[in-house]
């Protein structure tokens, strides 16, 4: 009898770990491929430069380097246009602007001018301008993105 109460008692103690071992082995099992949802990352496109000529951009300084005006004639494909002006002002000082431009009118030149300075109530100019470059993102209406520098 006191046997039969040993092997009971083994086998018990054999099922527990049997049991335990189980409940470890499937707690810690990570989902399935099928189950793993992985997200397609954005493929980038290189951006084709296009030259001022293909736009019809030209940049022009005006009031004694205060302003630039920014003109682009051949709009007829093009949807809108970034752009990026970046210059160095007294001191060595890197200053900018940007800005966004929708095109409305397929005909008409698009015309910016751009202020290099501040301007709220009252314009103040930064003084001793130069290395002046502009940057121009140009979407096509068939939304294709071309890049187009111009400098001063």
């Amino acid at each position: 009898m006191k046997n039969k109460k040993v092997v009971i008692l083994i086998i018990a103690i054999i099922l527990i770990i049997l049991g335990g071992g189980y409940y470890y082995v499937s707690s810690n099992k990570k989902p399935s491929d099928s189950a793993v949802t992985v997200e397609p990352e954005p493929t980038e496109e290189p951006i084709i430069s296009l030259s001022a000529d293909d736009i019809g951009l030209t940049l022009t300084s005006v009031s004694d380097n205060r302003k630039v005006i920014m003109e682009v004639a051949n709009v007829g494909d093009i949807s809108s246009l970034d752009y990026e002006l970046s210059y160095m002002s007294k001191g060595s000082i890197p200053r900018g602007a940007i800005g966004h431009i929708e095109i409305k009118s397929k005909t008409k030149p698009v015309r910016q001018e751009i202020v290099l300075g501040t301007c709220s109530d009252v314009c103040h100019y930064d003084q001793e301008v130069s290395d002046i470059k502009l940057v121009v993102k140009v979407t096509k209406l068939d939304n294709k993105v071309y890049s187009v520098e111009k400098t001063l």
